[in-house]
């Protein structure tokens, strides 16, 4: 049997989808299985025969989707707002106690009588407890799945008149509360649209909007004038009391769709040309929730060497190990040197999730998937206070649809699976170990076991694999308290033994893909490439894989998704086919600011300099309104000269001729007024002793000192 709890199954006639559905719970014994419909926003769990549901999925009626249409609510928990948590808390809280009543609370009838007695205790509506049970099922049986659906509320598009300034504060606010800014009303609207319609969409002008900003200030803003350098100059208001140029970029971003502003500034044929929609993607995402394991980690007793350098003693390895409660298989590992910290927890789980045949095939060691045939995920993971008591694991949590519950202080022996494991661990693994701690050893005078270490890492971890296998597979559990199903059905108490039947029957592990349980393990965010390159937290990076690619052709633009280490941002990686693969990305020149930084560190020099501009900003508007003023003036000087000296009577045709002639004479005339004179005030002095040789009495006399200046002053008189 392949059906487990929270697949979603859809059923499709003639390429049109009929019906999407959730397994909610399977019971192999009655031959029974319930679901709900996720694509009827009415729908109630319904009982169906778990064998006819198997054979139409064998048949092809049937088919499982690989990615949960209800994956978007698995976000950590720091992504979610406070309202969100709230509203999503108080839901759980109303519901939580019903919800595990299974399966009862499917049964139409104990539903009715257990949502009556709810209402009664709680005060709530039925419709309150029915909207939040389908959004639980729906959402498949996870806390985040009551998550308030925000983006169906509200009044996209509708103007909004608030009272006080919307949106982030100025960074100015830092150095003077009153510098906040203003709020934008109707007036200030109509003074944005006014300019927007006359400046930013005129046809052909492709004017931007730090022009547009500007000629706004310069002609609404203006408070009085001054004249410098002969320039009458208009005086703006101070910076936080006019619109500041984000607040125009929204307007125009929010009450001018795209469309409409780039058929206005490029025109109808080129939008159809070069701006006409070309319909993307779609992406798919899957996950579900599992077993209640345990886990832990524990310092291993043995120390090693670096794998580079044998001379090295590298210290002892911290091993994590996950432990399924009924079978006490052992179902995931993480060996190495963080911790016991969040990272290896993280490490751990992800290895609990992943084909175990890949796995063991990277340290050489070859096995078949009966062999270590665990790669699902828990309903509820038991742990250690310290690692689990963290808003990441909180956010790991909600977002797998896992529950996490953990020990008291000093009370190992409530996991004591868990425990077992690695006292066997270190019995069994002992002699084979050079390096291993040694009680005897730590006598006075006796043998130094620090000296005597051997193994690498890998070594010591093929050793751990090679352990797990021979436990999980041959491991008689003497003391291991079988029930009378199992009894009946002669099931040795070995851990793959009771796997496989436990998987057979009435088990709750479920499936989740690897992809998923590392988009909440590891950390990654969304990245813009553009032709300056790969762009992140205001820091560009590049590699020769992308160039080769055209990832940074001119002109193009896209999102793609990025996983970093936040210790050193000197590189950031490209995620490929789902996190498989990754392309290493190095930091550009033009960002050499930020080599060897944290990321916390790189967001507290940009927020440095993003203060000292905000703060120059009320001069550099000034400055603009300067520019713009004098560009006008010449301008208007130039219009009026012309308008002046220019003769009516010339045609349009005629003021159009002899162009080539008359580029020709301006290019001559300019070349003798710039032409270079070497040595000027010699000449100068031997022209004006030319003069007083000549004759002294006649004044109107001249003697040119060369003929080239005769000519050119005969030229210049006609």
């Amino acid at each position: 049997m392949n059906i487990f709890v929270n697949n979603v199954m859809k059923r499709e006639e003639n390429g049109r989808l009929l019906d999407c559905e959730r397994v909610l719970w399977v019971n192999t014994e009655i031959d029974a299985v319930i679901t709900i419909s996720i694509i009827n926003d009415s729908a109630l769990p319904k009982y169906k025969s778990l064998s006819n549901m198997q054979n139409e999925l064998d048949s092809g009626q049937l088919n499982k989707l690989q990615y949960d249409p209800y994956a978007k609510f698995m976000v950590p928990e720091d992504k979610l707002s406070k309202n969100e948590i709230k509203i999503r808390d108080h839901a759980w809280a109303c519901i939580k106690e019903i919800v595990e009543i299974e399966p009862n609370i499917y049964d139409s009838k104990e539903r009715y009588r257990i949502i009556k007695d709810l209402c009664e205790r709680t005060g709530k509506g039925k419709k309150f407890i029915y909207k939040y049970l389908r959004y639980y099922w729906m959402g498949g049986k996870k806390e985040n799945a009551l998550l308030p659906r925000f983006r169906k509320c509200g009044g996209p598009g509708k103007p909004k008149n608030p009272k006080q300034k919307m949106g982030r504060s100025r960074l100015t606010v830092i150095v003077d509360p009153e510098l906040s800014g203003v709020l934008v009303d109707e007036e200030t609207r109509r003074i944005f649209d006014d300019f927007i319609r006359d400046v930013y969409l005129k046809v052909n002008r492709r004017d931007s909007v730090k022009f547009t900003y500007v000629e706004m200030l310069k002609k609404r803003f203006e408070v009085e004038t001054k004249i410098v350098r002969g320039v009458e100059i208009p005086i703006i208001l101070p910076d936080h009391q006019v619109p500041s140029i984000a607040q125009l970029r929204y307007h125009i971003r929010t009450r001018y769709i795209r469309r409409k502003r780039l058929v206005a500034r490029e025109g109808k044929v080129t939008f159809d040309r070069d701006f006409r929609p070309l319909l993307g993607s779609e992406t798919r995402r899957a996950t579900g929730p599992g077993q209640i394991f345990e886990i832990d980690a524990t310092v291993a007793d043995v120390y090693l060497i670096s794998s580079d350098n044998v001379d090295q003693i590298i210290g002892r390895p911290v091993v994590y190990i996950v432990v399924d409660v009924w079978t006490h298989m052992i179902v995931g590992l993480y060996i190495g040197f963080e911790g016991p910290s969040w990272l290896g927890v993280t490490m751990a789980i992800e290895n609990t999730a992943v084909n175990k045949v890949e796995f063991c095939a990277e340290y050489g060691i070859e096995i078949t998937e009966d062999e270590w045939p665990c790669r699902h995920m828990p309903q509820h993971f038991y742990a250690d206070r310290g690692e689990m008591e963290s808003k990441k694991a909180d956010s790991l949590g909600k977002a797998l649809g896992i529950k996490l519950k953990n020990a008291p202080p000093y009370r190992a022996d409530l996991k004591g699976i868990v425990e077992q494991q690695f006292r066997t661990l270190n019995l069994t693994l002992q002699p084979w170990m050079p390096g291993a701690v040694k009680k005897e050893y730590r006598k006075r005078g006796g043998p130094d076991y620090v000296l005597d270490a051997k193994l690498t890492i890998k070594d010591f971890t093929k050793m751990v694999i090679e352990m797990i296998l021979h436990r999980n597979n041959y491991h008689y559990m003497e003391h291991y308290p079988l029930d009378k199903a199992l009894s009946k059905d002669n099931v040795k108490p070995i851990p793959r033994e009771l796997w496989n039947w436990g998987m057979q029957r009435d088990h709750f592990l479920h499936e989740v893909h690897p992809d998923i349980v590392r988009l909440n393990v590891l950390e990654e965010a969304k990245a813009t490439v553009s032709s300056e390159g790969v762009q992140f937290e205001g820091m560009y990076y590049w590699c020769d894989e992308l160039v080769e690619q055209g990832w940074f052709v001119q002109g193009s633009s896209a999102k793609t998704v990025i996983a970093f280490d936040r210790r050193n941002m000197n590189h950031i990686y490209i995620k490929l086919r789902d996190g498989k693969e990754f392309m290493k990305c190095y930091l550009l020149e033009k960002s050499s600011r930020f080599q060897d930084l944290t990321l916390e560190e790189v967001e507290m020099k940009r927020f440095e300099e993003k203060l000292q501009k905000s703060l120059y900003q009320s001069t550099k508007n000034q400055q603009d309104v300067d520019l713009s003023t004098r560009l006008e003036k010449i301008k208007k000087e130039a219009e009026e000269r012309v308008k002046a000296e220019r003769d009516p009577s010339l045609t349009k045709t005629e003021r159009k001729a002899d162009i080539r002639t008359n580029r020709k004479e301006e290019r001559d005339k300019l070349r003798k007024l710039q032409s270079f004179e070497l040595n000027k005030a010699k000449s100068t002095s031997n022209h004006e002793v030319v003069m007083r040789e000549d004759d002294g009495d006649n004044e109107t006399s001249f003697s040119p000192g060369s003929k080239l200046g005769l000519l050119s002053r005969i030229r210049k008189e006609g």
